[in-house]
């Protein structure tokens, strides 16, 4: 599973599963910073998790408009999300902008801080894990490093000390907050 097609399950999965509402969301959100789809690629990725049988189409009837295609979510589909989001994604990964899209995702599927703080756990252990490698295999001696070799080293490494204490800041938030975590604004959270 893609993470744009689990965040689609996961609005799908709130009741949001007519796919002009989804584009909408994901924009007033501000999720599209994150995830990028198309309206075409919405509905294809749609069609693949109907025919993947994660969700189930129904067609609505307003007045003399045509029907609209609604999805809801199956019990395949809230199994296949809950894994993905429990062991499908790679939190050993090299860009902190697929956790940004892993984040909108787990989020959409409405977890609970508690649950996303665990989620920030994960990723705090792969930037650790990264952060010891790079000190390890970097002697000290700089001198012997060609100059741009090792400007890029500094910068590997500052930014993942940065991603470590911004995780660090999250982790605390988080543990600090109650409720649906989609649902709670910046004055809400205390911070």
């Amino acid at each position: 599973m893609t993470l744009n097609e689990a965040l689609i399950l996961s609005y799908v999965k709130r009741g949001i599963g007519y796919g002009y509402n989804i584009l909408t969301h994901v924009k007033n959100s501000g999720s599209d910073e994150w995830v990028v789809f198309s309206r075409a690629g919405l509905y294809k990725t749609l069609d693949k998790l109907e025919k993947s049988e994660c969700i189930v189409k129904q067609f609505e009837q307003n007045g003399n408009r045509p029907p609209k295609k609604v999805y809801s979510m199956t019990t395949k589909g809230e199994k296949e999300l809950e894994e993905f989001l429990e062991t499908g994604f790679n939190f050993d990964f090299q860009t902190k902008n697929d956790l940004d899209a892993y984040l909108v995702t787990a989020v959409a599927a409405s977890p609970e801080p508690e649950k996303l703080a665990q989620t920030i756990v994960k990723r705090k252990e792969a930037v650790r894990k990264h952060l010891a490698i790079l000190k390890n295999d970097w002697p000290e001696d700089k001198n012997k490093y060609p100059f741009i070799v090792y400007v890029l080293y500094r910068r590997r490494m500052d930014s993942l000390e940065a991603e470590y204490a911004w995780l660090d800041w999250l982790e605390a938030v988080l543990k600090n907050v109650s409720g649906d975590v989609m649902h709670i604004t910046w004055g809400e959270s205390g911070k």
